[in-house]
C-alpha cells in the first residue's frame, strides 16, 4: 500500500525536477544566434596582395570549400557578395519578435584590386535571401531572391523588408535566416545585430561567424592587376590559369 503511495510522489518529484532544470537552463539570453558563411561551389574572390595566391596547392585543399578558406586565410574577400546563414532560436518560454537585422560596419576602404579568382561553376540554386548593399552609409535589409544563377540577385519588394515585417518565434522555435552582405565601389569587414522585443523589453543581439567578421570587396576603380580560375576540371593536373574570357 505504501509503495503504491509513494510512487506516484517520486514521478511527480521527477517531474518538476525536469522542469526546474529546463527552466535553469534557459535563464540566459533567450535567443541564441550562429552564424556561418555559405561557400557556393562557384565562388569568386578578391586579394589584397599577389602574395595570397599560393604557388603549390595541396591536395587536400583542391576542391572548392577547403581552396576558398586556403585564400581567405590569406587575407582574401569575397568579392562583391558574401552568402551567409544566420540560425536563430528562441530558448525562452515566451514569444519573441525580431524587429530588425543591421550591418555594423568594423572596417571601410577601397576595394582589394591585387588579384580576382575564382571557383568555376558546375551549376546553380535558388535561394530566397535578407540582401543588404554595403556601400551604404547604413545598410538595410531588403527581401531578395536568385533567379537561375548565383549572380542574379533580385530584390522583392518596394521597401526595405523590417519596414512592414518582423520575424515572430514561438517558444523554442528555430529558423534560418540566409543573408547577403554585397559590395560594389567598398571593401569591408562587417557583422549582424538582430534587434529583438520581448515582453515589452528590447535588445540588440550582435552577431559574427567564427573567427571574425565578414569581409567582402568591390570592384576595384581601375580593374584587377591580374585575374586567374582554378582548373578544377583538369583533375590532378589542376592550377590557376587564365579565364577564358580574359585569354
Amino acid at each position: 500500500m505504501i509503495e503504491n503511495f509513494i510512487a506516484p510522489l517520486v514521478v511527480a518529484a521527477l517531474i518538476g525536477l525536469v522542469v526546474f532544470i529546463r527552466r535553469w537552463l534557459k535563464r540566459g539570453d533567450p535567443l541564441a544566434v550562429t552564424g556561418e558563411i555559405i561557400v557556393p561551389k562557384a565562388w569568386q574572390l578578391a586579394l589584397p596582395t599577389s602574395e595570397s595566391l599560393p604557388s603549390h596547392v595541396p591536395e587536400d585543399k583542391r576542391t572548392y570549400w577547403p581552396m576558398y578558406w586556403l585564400l581567405r586565410n590569406q587575407g582574401a574577400a569575397d568579392f562583391k557578395t558574401t552568402n551567409t546563414k544566420i540560425l536563430v532560436e528562441n530558448r525562452s518560454e515566451q514569444p519573441l519578435t525580431i524587429t530588425n537585422i543591421t550591418v555594423r560596419k568594423t572596417q571601410e576602404g577601397a576595394p582589394f584590386s591585387a588579384a580576382w579568382v575564382r571557383y568555376p561553376p558546375a551549376g546553380a540554386a535558388e535561394a530566397l535571401v535578407l540582401d543588404f548593399l554595403l556601400d551604404e552609409d547604413q545598410p538595410a535589409a531588403w527581401s531578395a531572391t536568385y533567379e537561375g544563377s548565383t549572380e542574379r540577385l533580385v530584390r522583392t519588394g518596394s521597401r526595405p523588408y523590417f519596414d512592414d515585417h518582423v520575424i515572430n518565434l514561438s517558444p523554442g522555435e528555430t529558423q534560418s535566416l540566409l543573408i547577403t552582405g554585397r559590395a560594389n565601389s567598398v571593401q569591408c569587414s562587417w557583422s549582424l545585430n538582430i534587434e529583438t522585443s520581448q515582453a515589452g523589453k528590447r535588445r540588440v543581439v550582435p552577431v559574427a561567424p567564427e573567427g571574425g567578421a565578414f569581409v567582402t570587396s568591390g570592384t576595384p576603380a581601375n580593374g584587377f592587376d591580374h585575374r586567374w580560375q582554378w582548373s578544377w576540371y583538369d583533375g590532378a593536373a589542376a592550377r590557376f590559369v587564365a579565364p577564358p574570357e580574359f585569354d
